[in-house]
C-alpha cells in the first residue's frame, strides 16, 4: 500500500510548482509567432492581390522567387524573435527592467500622490486654521461683550451701594456718586437719579424734629450743658459719630427754645468741610438757615464753603470757642506752668464769650490746684449768678469747699450736683484719687449716690 500521509517525502506527492517566468516566455514566444505569421500572410495576400491581372507571368515568377524568400525570412525572423526573447525575456532581465522602471517611475509616481495628499492636507489646515481664527474671533467678540456687561452690571451695584451707603450717612459714597456723574457720562442718567434720591431724602431729614438730643448717660435728661461743651461734642472728630448727630440737635433745640448765638457759625461752616456724616450735615444746613438767614439746601456742602469764604471776616460769626477746645489737648496736668497756660487759654475763650459757663468753671478750678481759692471763688461766684445749677459748678465748689475743710458744705453741693447729673459721679470719684481732701467727701455717708442704670 503506498504512503499517502501528509509526512511523505514522495516526488508524486509533491508536484514542483511551475515557474511564472517560464510560462511568460513561452506565452511571449507564442504570441509573438502568431502576430508575424499573420504580418507575413496580410504582405503576401496584398502582394498577390496587386500582380493579379496584367503581371501573372511575372506574378508566377515573383511569387515563386517570394515564397522562397520569404520562408528564408520567416525562419529567420523567427529564430531571431525567440533569441531576443530568450534572451531579453530571462529572469534576470525582467528583475532589472522593473527595477530600472521602479527606480526612474516610482518616485515620480511617490511624488505626485504625495504632492496630491500633501496639497489636501495643505488646504484642510488652511480650512482649519480658518476656522480656529473666526472660532478665536468670535470668542473674543463676545469675550468682549460679557466684559461689557459684566462692568455694567458692577459699575450699576457701585450705584446703588454708594446710594444705599449714602442714605445711611456716608459722605465718601455720596462723593464718589458725584464723581461718577462727571466721569463716566454713560451712567450718568442713572446717578443723577441716584443723587436727586439722596438729596431730597436729606431734604426730609433735614426738617424732622429734634430726636437725638445730648443727656445725661443715668437719667437720660438733658444736665444743662454750656454751649462750649456742645460745640466741642460737635466738632471733635474723635467723639462718637452718636454725639455728633446728638450735638447739632441738640444746638437746634437750644436755638428754638432760646435763640442761641452767632458766634457758633464758624465751627458750623468749618465742620461741614470735614464732617463725613451727612445726617449731621444735613441738620447743620437747617441751624446755618436759622442763623444766617441764608436758605441752604441740605447737602450744599460747596455753597455753605463759598458763603463762609465771603462772611468770615462778620465778627459776629466768628468763634470763641478756639481756645477752649484746645484745653483738651492737656491730658494729665501736673505742672504749674502747664495749669497756667490753660488758664491763659480759658481767659480768652472768657473775654470772647462772658457766658462760656464750663470755661469759667474749669478756670476756677485750676486757679484752686494753684491754691489762688479767693480768684477761683470769684470766678465760681459769676457763674451762680448766670447759672446756679449748672452742674459743673457744684462740683468744683464742692471740692473748693473740701479744700477749706468745709466737709458739710462740699457733700451738700455734690449732692446737688449728682441730682443735676447722676452721671457726674464717675468725674467726682476721679477727682477724690487726685486731690486728698475730696476723698473724705467722696466716702462721707451723707453723700447720695445714684443708682447705675445706664
Amino acid at each position: 500500500m503506498s504512503d499517502t500521509s501528509p509526512d511523505s517525502k514522495s516526488e508524486f506527492n509533491t508536484p514542483k510548482p511551475p515557474n511564472p517566468l517560464e510560462s511568460l516566455n513561452s506565452i511571449l514566444a507564442f504570441q509573438v509567432q502568431d502576430l508575424i505569421d499573420k504580418k507575413l500572410d496580410k504582405a503576401e495576400s496584398r502582394l498577390h492581390n496587386y500582380n493579379m491581372g496584367k503581371w501573372k507571368l511575372w506574378g508566377s515568377v515573383a511569387a515563386a522567387i517570394f515564397t522562397t524568400v520569404s520562408f528564408v525570412g520567416y525562419q529567420f525572423i523567427i529564430r531571431l524573435v525567440t533569441n531576443f526573447v530568450e534572451k531579453k525575456m530571462t529572469e534576470p532581465a525582467l528583475i532589472k527592467a522593473t527595477e530600472e522602471t521602479i527606480s526612474k517611475r516610482m518616485p515620480e509616481f511617490v511624488d505626485n500622490k504625495f504632492k496630491s495628499v500633501e496639497e489636501k492636507v495643505e488646504e484642510e489646515t488652511d480650512k482649519l486654521s480658518n476656522f480656529i481664527e473666526t472660532t478665536k474671533s468670535e470668542i473674543r467678540e463676545k469675550q468682549n461683550l460679557l466684559e461689557n456687561a459684566q462692568s455694567l452690571l458692577k459699575e450699576q451695584l457701585n450705584i446703588q451701594q454708594c446710594a444705599i451707603a449714602a442714605k445711611a450717612g456716608a459722605r465718601g459714597k455720596y462723593e464718589e456718586l458725584k464723581i461718577i456723574a462727571e466721569k463716566k457720562l454713560e451712567y450718568k442718567e442713572f446717578v443723577d437719579a441716584a443723587l436727586k434720591d439722596i438729596e431730597f431724602y436729606y431734604e426730609a431729614i433735614k426738617y424732622e424734629l429734634a430726636t437725638s438730643k445730648l443727656v445725661d448717660s443715668i437719667s437720660k435728661k438733658d444736665p444743662g450743658y454750656s454751649i462750649e461743651e456742645v460745640i466741642y461734642l460737635y466738632c471733635n472728630s474723635d467723639v462718637k459719630l452718636d454725639f455728633r448727630e446728638a450735638a447739632i440737635d441738640t444746638l437746634i433745640d437750644y436755638n428754638n427754645t432760646h435763640r442761641i448765638k452767632d458766634n457758633v457759625v464758624q465751627e458750623l461752616c468749618e465742620s461741614v468741610n470735614s464732617e463725613q456724616n451727612l445726617r449731621v450735615i444735613a441738620r447743620t444746613t437747617l441751624l446755618l438757615n436759622s442763623l444766617t438767614g441764608r436758605s441752604f439746601r441740605a447737602l450744599d456742602m460747596d455753597a455753605v464753603r463759598v458763603w463762609w469764604e465771603q462772611n468770615k471776616n462778620e465778627t459776629k460769626y466768628q468763634s470763641p470757642f478756639k481756645d477752649y477746645l484746645k484745653v483738651y489737648d492737656y491730658e494729665v496736668v501736673n505742672d504749674t506752668k502747664e495749669r497756667e497756660q490753660i488758664i491763659s487759654l480759658l481767659d480768652k475763650c472768657i473775654q470772647a464769650e462772658p457766658d462760656a459757663f464750663h470755661a469759667r468753671c474749669l478756670r476756677g478750678f485750676n486757679l484752686m490746684l494753684l491754691n489762688d481759692f479767693d480768684k477761683a471763688e470769684k470766678e465760681f461766684k459769676i457763674v451762680e449768678e448766670r447759672n446756679k445749677d449748672f452742674r459743673w459748678l457744684l462740683l468744683f465748689r464742692s471740692v473748693l469747699f473740701a479744700c477749706q475743710n468745709k466737709t458739710d458744705e462740699a457733700v451738700g453741693l455734690l449732692n446737688q450736683a449728682l441730682a443735676k447729673s447722676p452721671a457726674i459721679k464717675d468725674s467726682a470719684k476721679e477727682l477724690s484719687t487726685k486731690i486728698v481732701a475730696y476723698k473724705k467727701v467722696v466716702e462721707d455717708g451723707g453723700v447720695k449716690w445714684p443708682d447705675d442704670k445706664r
